[in-house]
Protein backbone atom coordinates (compact mmCIF):
# COMPACT_ATOMS: atom_id res chain seq x y z
CA UNK A 1 0.00 0.00 0.00
CA UNK A 2 1.41 3.21 -0.82
CA UNK A 3 0.38 6.06 1.91
CA UNK A 4 0.78 9.06 0.26
CA UNK A 5 -1.42 7.51 -2.22
CA UNK A 6 -4.43 6.70 -0.06
CA UNK A 7 -3.92 9.28 2.78
CA UNK A 8 -4.98 11.41 -0.54
CA UNK A 9 -8.01 9.21 -0.95
CA UNK A 10 -8.97 8.25 2.64
CA UNK A 11 -8.90 12.50 2.89
CA UNK A 12 -11.13 13.11 -0.02
CA UNK A 13 -13.48 10.31 1.80
CA UNK A 14 -13.57 12.36 4.78
CA UNK A 15 -14.07 15.62 3.36
CA UNK A 16 -17.23 14.38 1.34
CA UNK A 17 -18.89 13.16 4.65
CA UNK A 18 -17.17 16.50 6.94
CA UNK A 19 -17.26 19.62 4.13
CA UNK A 20 -14.51 21.00 6.62
CA UNK A 21 -11.39 20.32 5.27
CA UNK A 22 -9.33 20.81 9.46
CA UNK A 23 -12.09 18.34 10.19
CA UNK A 24 -11.33 16.07 7.33
CA UNK A 25 -7.32 16.40 7.49
CA UNK A 26 -8.17 15.37 11.71
CA UNK A 27 -10.26 12.52 10.76
CA UNK A 28 -7.37 11.23 7.81
CA UNK A 29 -4.70 11.46 10.63
CA UNK A 30 -6.76 9.82 13.62
CA UNK A 31 -7.77 6.50 10.97
CA UNK A 32 -4.34 5.95 9.95
CA UNK A 33 -3.54 6.26 13.50
CA UNK A 34 -5.98 3.91 14.61
CA UNK A 35 -5.22 1.58 11.57
CA UNK A 36 -1.37 1.04 12.21
CA UNK A 37 -2.49 0.69 15.86
CA UNK A 38 -3.71 -2.38 15.38
CA UNK A 39 -1.64 -4.86 12.83
CA UNK A 40 -4.29 -7.49 12.54
CA UNK A 41 -5.76 -4.72 9.50
CA UNK A 42 -2.61 -4.94 7.83
CA UNK A 43 -2.64 -7.72 5.00
CA UNK A 44 -4.83 -7.96 1.30
CA UNK A 45 -7.81 -5.64 2.66
CA UNK A 46 -5.91 -2.82 4.01
CA UNK A 47 -8.33 -0.32 2.08
CA UNK A 48 -11.21 -1.55 3.42
CA UNK A 49 -10.33 -1.49 6.48
CA UNK A 50 -9.36 2.27 6.35
CA UNK A 51 -12.48 3.61 4.81
CA UNK A 52 -13.97 1.39 7.38
CA UNK A 53 -12.40 3.42 10.49
CA UNK A 54 -12.41 6.68 8.20
CA UNK A 55 -16.11 6.46 7.77
CA UNK A 56 -16.77 5.88 11.47
CA UNK A 57 -14.84 8.39 12.65
CA UNK A 58 -16.66 10.96 10.13
CA UNK A 59 -19.89 9.52 11.62
CA UNK A 60 -18.77 10.29 15.06
CA UNK A 61 -17.14 14.15 14.63
CA UNK A 62 -20.75 14.69 12.75
CA UNK A 63 -22.79 13.27 15.81
CA UNK A 64 -20.65 15.49 18.11
CA UNK A 65 -20.49 18.98 16.06
CA UNK A 66 -22.37 21.96 17.09
CA UNK A 67 -25.16 22.94 13.86
CA UNK A 68 -23.44 26.30 12.85
CA UNK A 69 -20.01 24.07 12.38
CA UNK A 70 -21.83 22.11 9.75
CA UNK A 71 -21.67 25.51 7.31
CA UNK A 72 -19.31 25.03 4.52
CA UNK A 73 -16.96 27.41 2.86
CA UNK A 74 -17.31 28.10 -0.58
CA UNK A 75 -13.97 28.87 -2.27
CA UNK A 76 -15.25 29.00 -5.90
CA UNK A 77 -14.14 31.88 -8.14
CA UNK A 78 -17.82 32.14 -10.22
CA UNK A 79 -21.21 31.99 -9.19
CA UNK A 80 -21.71 29.13 -11.91
CA UNK A 81 -19.50 26.93 -10.28
CA UNK A 82 -21.53 27.79 -6.57
CA UNK A 83 -24.47 26.50 -7.98
CA UNK A 84 -23.10 23.12 -9.48
CA UNK A 85 -21.24 22.45 -6.55
CA UNK A 86 -24.34 23.17 -4.43
CA UNK A 87 -26.76 20.69 -6.83
CA UNK A 88 -24.63 18.17 -6.15
CA UNK A 89 -23.79 18.26 -3.12
CA UNK A 90 -27.75 18.65 -2.75
CA UNK A 91 -28.27 15.68 -5.02
CA UNK A 92 -26.05 13.50 -3.42
CA UNK A 93 -27.29 14.53 0.46
CA UNK A 94 -30.80 12.52 -1.00
CA UNK A 95 -28.92 9.63 -1.60
CA UNK A 96 -28.38 6.92 0.84
CA UNK A 97 -25.06 6.16 2.62
CA UNK A 98 -24.40 3.56 0.57
CA UNK A 99 -24.78 5.40 -2.89
CA UNK A 100 -23.35 8.08 -1.65
CA UNK A 101 -20.28 6.24 -0.72
CA UNK A 102 -20.16 4.10 -3.90
CA UNK A 103 -20.29 7.41 -5.35
CA UNK A 104 -17.54 9.01 -3.81
CA UNK A 105 -15.53 5.96 -3.46
CA UNK A 106 -15.44 5.19 -7.49
CA UNK A 107 -15.67 8.73 -8.97
CA UNK A 108 -13.87 10.84 -6.50
CA UNK A 109 -11.42 8.63 -5.02
CA UNK A 110 -11.50 6.04 -8.56
CA UNK A 111 -11.62 2.64 -6.27
CA UNK A 112 -12.12 -0.14 -8.26
CA UNK A 113 -15.34 -2.31 -8.03
CA UNK A 114 -13.40 -5.24 -6.54
CA UNK A 115 -12.04 -2.76 -3.44
CA UNK A 116 -15.72 -1.34 -3.67
CA UNK A 117 -17.05 -4.89 -3.71
CA UNK A 118 -15.18 -5.58 -0.47
CA UNK A 119 -15.70 -2.73 1.52
CA UNK A 120 -19.32 -3.39 1.30
CA UNK A 121 -18.97 -7.13 1.38
CA UNK A 122 -20.87 -7.41 -1.97
CA UNK A 123 -20.24 -9.36 -5.43
CA UNK A 124 -18.62 -6.96 -8.00
CA UNK A 125 -21.33 -7.71 -9.98
CA UNK A 126 -23.80 -6.93 -7.51
CA UNK A 127 -21.40 -3.22 -6.51
CA UNK A 128 -21.20 -2.73 -10.24
CA UNK A 129 -25.51 -2.69 -10.35
CA UNK A 130 -25.54 -1.15 -7.12
CA UNK A 131 -23.18 1.82 -8.20
CA UNK A 132 -25.10 1.91 -11.87
CA UNK A 133 -28.45 2.15 -10.00
CA UNK A 134 -26.75 5.31 -7.90
CA UNK A 135 -25.46 6.82 -10.55
CA UNK A 136 -29.04 7.08 -12.42
CA UNK A 137 -30.87 8.23 -9.13
CA UNK A 138 -28.54 10.97 -8.70
CA UNK A 139 -28.54 11.94 -12.73
CA UNK A 140 -32.56 12.14 -12.12
CA UNK A 141 -32.25 14.08 -8.96
CA UNK A 142 -29.82 16.68 -10.99
CA UNK A 143 -32.02 16.80 -13.85
CA UNK A 144 -35.31 17.57 -11.50
CA UNK A 145 -33.11 20.35 -9.68
CA UNK A 146 -32.57 21.65 -13.23
CA UNK A 147 -35.93 22.04 -14.37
Amino acid sequence: MKLETEYTRIFHYCLSYLRNQQDAEDATQEAFLRFFQHPEYQGSYEIQYLYKIAKNLCVDMLRNCKPDQLQEEMTASNETDILTKTALRIALAELSDEEHDMIILRYVNQENLTVIARIFNISRFTASRRLHAAMQKLKSKLREDAS
